[in-house]
């Protein structure tokens, strides 16, 4: 980026003040090529020093242009610098130089995912966006800008293959939910859509449950919370305390959600408030007794960090699946994918399989509708734990 302070001569600028001072930006890169920024200040070509970009001492508000141009010299020089280390938009230049704070979408997220210490998904998701917009404005984002994104992701390859739609799917669910939280008008994300594509199933079959349960994996020796031993225990885990994320189970405690031999708590999904109350059924105790960590439940939240783990074990999904000879990769989401799956090949009623995953019905009529007992809700599940041994 180039830039410099200039009089716009043109005929057509020309005002009863004089013709308007300007900030002339050029970028080769940049689609627009050019961007011509009102400082507010006018003067006549008589009373301005072209050569130095200096009002005469005839101009009749010498003193206030000069102190003007003295702060703003400073900052046009620091932005052209960092424009050589950075890509900086025209609407962030125009924004930093006339000091015109009206918030960069990107940075008001960021400091909230810290503040609110939300999942990972969201840094990823807004790191895809800023490195494509770099710190867009809340009034520069729009539905065009948003378009442009979707199609930069489609002709980005993605480890040498075509990005998925329904990835990109995913940091467009991700960025409008940033956006809700920010209590932002009119965003700008909400209900733009690349077609999504139908995926291989997820969910494991009864004979991989099988195989996870046997599994021989031994608990690696330098670490209390990873691994692939734990990897295999913690999937069963959500399966068999009723298809729950590993997300929540490495929340859970025993001094705050356990009542009456049951799990308690609200899912860990932004917005849903979906509560969860499952039995603790004995094929999960037996689990819990292998971990000495309480109040967790697991040692995960305790001794590693979520967001390191899983990257960490997912470069171990192939092995698990050929070792084991599981017919899906082993994604953290697969129990909860399974549990609901086995549900439905029992015919077991969606508003019941619903109550035990923690789903939450988005209608008004869904408002008035009382929960299943707990006697009912621990029936299914136990006939869904049972599916795998039918």
């Amino acid at each position: 980026m180039r830039g410099k302070i200039r009089l716009d001569g043109r005929k057509n600028s020309l005002t009863e003040k004089g013709f308007p001072i300007i900030i002339y930006l050029t970028d080769k890169y940049s689609k627009q090529k050019e961007k011509i920024i009102q400082t507010g200040y006018h003067s006549f070509k008589e009373h301005w020093d072209k050569a130095n970009a200096l009002p005469t001492r005839e101009h009749p508000e010498r003193t206030s242009l000069l102190n003007y141009l003295e702060a703003i010299k400073i900052r046009l020089n620091t932005l052209l610098d960092r424009s050589k280390m950075e890509i900086i938009s025209f609407g962030y230049a125009e924004q930093y130089l006339t000091k015109n704070d009206v918030g960069v979408f990107y940075n008001d997220a960021m400091a909230l995912v810290k503040k609110l210490d939300l999942r990972r998904v969201y840094v990823v998701a807004l790191n895809s966006f800023n490195s494509h917009f770099p710190e867009y404005s809340y009034t520069q984002i729009d539905r065009a800008v948003v378009e442009s994104y979707i199609r930069k992701l489609q002709n980005t390859p993605v480890n040498g293959k075509k990005r998925s739609p329904n990835g990109i799917i995913s940091y467009l669910n991700t960025l409008t939910a940033a956006w809700n939280k920010l209590d932002r008008p009119n965003n700008p994300f909400a209900g733009i859509r690349p077609t999504a594509k139908r995926t291989q199933s997820k969910s494991f079959t009864p004979s991989d449950i099988e195989k996870l349960k046997n599994h021989n994996f031994k608990p690696h020796p330098n670490t209390k919370a990873g691994g692939v031993a734990n990897y295999c225990n913690y999937l069963l885990l959500c399966f068999y305390l009723g298809g729950i994320d590993l997300v929540d189970l490495k929340e859970l405690r025993y001094d705050k959600h356990v009542i009456d031999g049951r799990i308690e708590f609200n899912r860990h999904k932004g917005g849903t408030n979906a509560f969860v109350s499952n039995k603790i059924f004995p094929e999960a105790k037996e689990l819990l007794k292998l971990y000495n960590c309480r109040p967790y439940f697991i040692p995960l939240k305790m001794y590693q960090s979520y967001e390191a783990f899983l990257p960490n074990i997912s470069r171990r999904f192939s092995d698990i699946k050929d070792k084991l000879g599981l017919s899906k990769l082993p994604y953290s989401k697969s129990p909860r994918y399974t549990f609901i799956n086995f549900a439905k090949e029992l015919l077991i009623d969606e508003r019941i399989a619903k109550q035990l995953v923690g789903h939450t019905e988005h209608h008004t009529h869904s408002l008035y509708k009382d929960a299943f007992p707990n006697s009912v809700i621990d029936q299914a599940h136990r006939q869904i734990i049972d599916f795998n041994k039918k």
